[in-house]
């Protein structure tokens, strides 16, 4: 249990199914897995029936297609109602969820449901102690989004529930990752409406990486959106992830641009993660931000979460000495990535976890907070 949460307060589900084999096989894996709900089962519509005339109580209510009717729906007029279909026939009153499908998300959605229907996280909050770690480079072209995506892949295989989160106003990950219903579009529109609960949207937007296995949240439809976002809204936004408390770490891509939605992030960021290559132009403009301290306290205390990556991917054999003091006395350096054919492609990458666990293990390390080996 995260720190500072309250003791779970359980939700009554009743589960009613007429197909013995398949009711036992779901009610054992919410049994197992769903410890926020205590489940109450039926297989006989008699039953069912008697349990709610003599007054029983449930918050949900799940039910095969055979048992949604009128008279069960006007019983269980103040429950989460739910049914488990095989076709495509609405039933009045009972919010459809596919019967066979992966038991995990059927569980997902009757979470959801019961969270958007009461406007509370209660259901769907975790109990992480969520890190943030962003990847910032003043410079394009340092393999910021590449290893942003190999520290997420190597998460999933170190154990942690793990979420990418481009923040990129033009981002590059849209084709590999692809789109899904809901994204950081309706995720910003939540932001600015009054009275939305936004960490129920973030559930309700989050994908999962079927490779890798990385939550992530699709890009916005439009990139015009970025003019209406504000950097209270960047902030919002993380302060929405920490109290979902769903994930063990959150990996944030951001643009080059230091703009005032990028700062909300790098403020509010545990750690920042700033790739460096042996480029002139690299070295020049993060010699720049450096020297932006010396004129700007806001700038200092963001290097002081800093950490370097020197990404040598590029396979140059001059890299002696080519890191100026400066930067290299005021930045600690937490990992040298060498060049390696699994972050050439992005498919490859998400293909890759073992490997780049491995590879990106010191990344990771500081990323959850620990010190630099």
């Amino acid at each position: 249990m995260g720190a500072g949460s309250l003791p779970m307060i359980k939700k009554k589900m009743i589960l009613a199914d007429r197909d013995q084999r398949y009711l036992n096989e779901l009610s054992h894996y919410f049994m197992e897995n769903v410890p926020q709900l205590e489940l109450i089962v039926f297989t006989r519509k008699e039953k069912l029936y008697q349990y709610l005339e003599q007054g029983g109580t449930a918050d949900i209510l799940i039910v095969d297609e055979t048992l949604a009717e009128e008279k069960l729906r006007e019983m269980a007029s103040d429950m989460t109602r739910m049914v488990l279909f095989t076709d495509l026939s609405p039933v009045e009153g009972f919010e459809p969820i596919k019967k066979y499908q992966k038991i995990e998300n059927i569980s997902t959605a009757v979470l959801l449901r019961y969270a958007e229907e009461n406007d509370s996280l209660e259901t769907v909050r975790g109990d992480s102690e969520t890190k943030v770690v962003a990847f910032y480079s003043p410079a394009g072209g340092t393999g910021k989004t590449v290893l942003a995506l190999a520290l997420a892949s190597a998460a999933v295989r170190a154990g942690s529930h793990t979420l990418y989160l481009n923040l990129e106003e033009i981002d590059s990950v849209s084709d590999l990752l692809g789109k899904t219903t809901g994204g950081l579009s309706d995720v910003f529109l939540a932001l600015k409406t009054k009275g939305m609960n936004v960490g129920i949207k973030l559930k309700g937007c989050i994908c999962t990486e079927p490779t890798a296995g990385f939550d992530y949240l699709p890009g916005v439809d439009s990139i015009s959106e970025y003019e209406e976002i504000s950097r209270e809204d960047h902030k919002r936004l993380l302060d929405s992830l920490r109290e979902l408390a769903d994930h063990h770490l959150v990996v944030v891509d951001l643009s080059s641009d230091l703009n005032d939605r990028a700062w909300a992030i790098l403020e509010e960021a545990d750690r920042i993660l700033v790739p460096t290559i042996a480029e002139g132009r690299s070295l020049s403009k993060l010699q720049r931000l450096l020297d932006e301290s010396r004129l700007h306290d806001r700038y200092e205390r963001l290097f002081q979460k800093m950490y370097l990556i020197i990404n040598k991917a590029d396979g140059r054999k001059d890299y002696m000495g080519w890191l100026p003091h400066d930067i290299s006395s005021r930045l600690p350096c937490c990992a040298n990535v060498m060049m390696s054919s699994i972050l050439a492609r992005g498919i490859d990458i998400l293909r890759s976890g073992d490997m780049l666990l491995q590879m990106m293990g010191p990344v990771l390390q500081v990323a959850m907070g620990d010190d630099i080996p």
